[in-house]
């Protein structure tokens, strides 16, 4: 991808800028986002945006001291006027002698591949063309749910964003990106205050990826009336099928020890873990930036440490953290990066409905409600709803259930995944499979 030479300029510039005025390093990104959002309700439109943002950041070493600040004033003289006062500003705060630009060695390497990630005909996209977008997803879903459902509110986003990153230290890297969603929220009819709602959307990074908008308006639908009806069970112990769209809150909920920061600060209950089996064995996840079309994808994270495919656990054995560099100085640790990309398994050779099948009776998870997860003890709790099924189907919709555990022991009963990551999200979980999971209800 040819450089963007006007921000790439004005980047080198500003680096330039804050080390003739006084900073020992700098990383400046210099973006443009474009996007446009547009909301529907009763076939009328309820709210539209559009906005075209331009903005500079820029991170001031001095002296031992750090700092960072935006602006989207890009003028050079008044830019100017605003990296001296942020270096001057900055050497007046408390040395942390562990804030510095990382050692250029972690730029080396970064992949050249192409990710696909940027669809070149998002300049020619007609206003007319998003609207119809929307009104598609929301006719095919008032069609669908007819005097079945109250309300439904349809939704349309796009945008592209252009990142140039220079860092004083040699750094230079840009980065292009669009985005396509669109998709409805539907609520539905029940008996007395009771209003079931759920929802479907879809994204891409190319336009062309949304297939059948009036399909995703369906599937709201469909999604929202299945849980009319939907009441408590008995507490008892029961396997649990955890739907591929909802797994990754799961996945996040145990995730949040992993971070560099919560070891630092002796919040992690992962701590000194990495080579212990913390999971069951059928659980191995990987961090992949490289991923064509990923909604995570990248070639250097927000450092520019280059991009590369990253094990978080192997057969259930912790492998990696993430940590940036500057808490990789703080804990004598090797930075991998700072933060997830696309998040892959390796995945199971059974469907969802293949394993409902398989266990016979069991709970269908389709969503989480509320819940904490507590990153210092590895406790958690969450509520849930879905679907009882039994031999294999699905016999009644319930809610107001609740699950609660300790995750160094709740990912031992992972008995299975399933063969069908999630699309739409960074996170690409799989149906994951729970043996005998104390389930709280009536």
């Amino acid at each position: 991808m040819p450089m963007n030479n006007d921000r790439l300029e004005l980047a080198q510039w500003a680096v330039k800028k804050a080390t003739e005025a006084g900073a020992s390093d700098a990383r400046v990104s210099v973006e443009r986002t474009r996007y446009v959002s547009i909301d529907y309700r009763e076939k009328r439109v309820e709210k539209l945006e559009e906005s075209v943002e331009n903005g500079l950041r820029i991170s001031i070493f001095a002296d031992g001291k750090f700092s960072g600040h935006r602006t989207s004033d890009l003028r050079k003289d008044a830019l100017g006027r605003f990296i001296e006062q942020g270096v001057a500003m900055t050497k007046y705060l408390e040395q942390d002698p562990y804030r510095l630009l990382p050692d250029p060695k972690y730029y080396e390497g970064r992949s050249d591949r192409d990710l696909e990630l940027s669809d070149g005909h998002y300049d020619k996209i007609a206003p007319e063309d998003r609207h119809h977008m929307v009104r598609t997803v929301e006719a095919a879903a008032l069609e669908a749910g007819g005097d079945k459902i109250i309300s439904v509110e349809a939704g349309y986003y796009d945008s592209t964003t252009q990142s140039t990153l220079v860092a004083s230290n040699g750094f230079v890297g840009e980065s292009s990106r669009t985005d396509f969603w669109t998709g409805a929220s539907v609520t539905a009819k029940d008996e007395g205050d009771k209003r079931p709602s759920d929802w479907w959307w879809e994204g891409h990074c190319n336009r062309g990826g949304i297939a059948d908008p009036e399909a995703i308006g369906r599937s709201a639908v469909e999604r929202a009336l299945a849980r009319v009806g939907a009441e408590k069970i008995p507490t008892e112990k029961i396997p649990l099928v955890i739907e591929n769209r909802t797994g990754g809150r799961l996945l996040r909920f145990m995730g949040n020890g992993l971070y560099g920061r919560a070891l630092q600060q002796k919040t992690s209950y992962l701590e000194g873990k990495v080579g212990e089996q913390i999971t069951s064995p059928l659980l191995s996840v990987y961090d992949d930036p490289l991923i064509p079309r990923g909604q995570g994808s990248r070639h250097y994270d927000g450092e520019g440490i280059a991009a590369r495919k990253l094990p978080i656990l192997e057969k259930g054995v912790l492998k990696n953290y993430y940590i940036d560099t500057y808490y990789g100085r703080k804990l004598g640790m090797e930075p991998t990066t700072g933060g997830p990309s696309n998040v892959v398994f390796d995945y199971g050779d059974k469907s969802q409905e293949q394993w409902m099948k398989e266990l016979g009776r069991g709970l269908l998870v389709t969503g989480f409600i509320g819940g904490n997860s507590n990153s210092s003890t590895g406790d958690f709790s969450t509520g849930v709803y879905g679907f009882l099924f039994e031999n294999g189907e699905i016999v009644r919709p319930v809610n107001e259930l609740n699950i609660a555990g300790n995750h160094l022991e709740f990912w031992h009963q992972l008995i299975g995944t399933g063969n069908d990551p999630y699309p739409y999200s960074s996170m690409r979980t799989p149906t994951l499979v729970f043996d005998a999971v104390t389930v709280a209800g009536a």
